[in-house]
């Protein structure tokens, strides 16, 4: 009877010492948003996405120029213009007006998928650096989406932390 009551205690006083460890774990969590936007890579990313929204926006600013020029051609001279060729012009500034409506789309659509490719290379290849900055500083668990928890201390944010690894790696 007595041993048993030994093993019992014994057994509790593992139990506590285990639970007493896992409480004492280290625990972060990195905001994502930050480490595209400050990171090396992600700033780089974001310059060519920028150079890439510029280049879009001149040819839709051109097109747009085209349709500005044509809808002024049409009110100055539309009343010289035979019925014939004036509805020609109308059906041009039309046609020249649904390809640019086109163009932007098209331009807001490459453009977000471009930016979400660059994120999503960005994260993977900065997920290598968590895993070792986790390791090295004994995390045990970290968070990638701190909005899904109700709160989380500021002090447990390692980005800056992640973001120097980064940085360090990617050069």
């Amino acid at each position: 009877m007595k041993t048993r009551c030994y093993l019992l205690i014994l057994c509790c006083m593992s139990f506590i010492a285990c639970t007493t460890t896992y409480a004492v774990d280290k625990v972060g969590y990195i905001n994502l948003q930050r480490l595209v936007n400050e990171s090396k890579m992600g700033q780089a990313a974001k310059a060519d996405i920028e150079k890439i929204r510029q280049e879009k926006q001149a040819e839709i600013d051109k097109k747009l120029e085209d349709i500005k020029e044509l809808k002024e051609r049409i009110e100055k001279k539309g009343d010289l213009m035979g019925a014939r060729n004036k509805a020609e012009k109308v059906e041009e500034l039309q046609q020249l007006y649904k390809t640019y409506q086109r163009m932007v789309a098209d331009a807001k659509e490459d453009l977000s998928k471009e930016d979400s490719k660059l994120v999503s290379t960005i994260l993977e290849k900065a997920d290598a650096v968590l895993k070792e900055v986790a390791k090295k500083e004994n995390y045990s668990i970290i968070l990638k989406d701190p909005d899904a928890i109700g709160y989380l201390n500021p002090k447990v944010d390692i980005t800056t932390l992640v973001i120097q690894a980064f940085n360090k790696k990617a050069n």
